[in-house]
């Protein structure tokens, strides 16, 4: 069999060798085309990652953040309590002024 490949014409063994090679840049070509895609693609999602990231909180900045909210409603709170609770005492005064008054002015 190595008889056979001595004895092959040149031009067979030229055009082999060329479509070798030929494939080869070819192949070679289309693997350093998609190294530099992959590349491109990874610094973009990198950036893309950090200015995700950016918009997330940690667990403690939630926690402390609402705790501030809670402590704000809290406050709310007592102080809409403490409105209703005067005014439903003024409430309360005007009626009996009110009452005070008709009797005045009934009797």
């Amino acid at each position: 069999m190595s008889v056979k490949i001595l004895l092959m014409p040149e031009y067979v063994l030229v055009f082999a060798l060329t479509a070798i090679l030929g494939w080869g840049g070819f192949t070679w070509r289309r693997a350093e085309n998609a190294v530099q895609i992959a590349l491109r693609a990874e610094g973009a999602t990198d950036k893309l990652e950090l200015k995700l990231a950016e918009k997330y909180l940690t667990k403690e900045e939630f926690e402390l953040n609402m705790e501030r909210l809670f402590k704000t409603l809290a406050r709310f709170e007592e102080k809409l309590d403490y409105h209703v609770f005067h005014q439903a005492e003024d409430i309360q005064k005007l009626r009996g002024r009110l009452s005070k008054y008709e009797d005045y002015k009934n009797g």
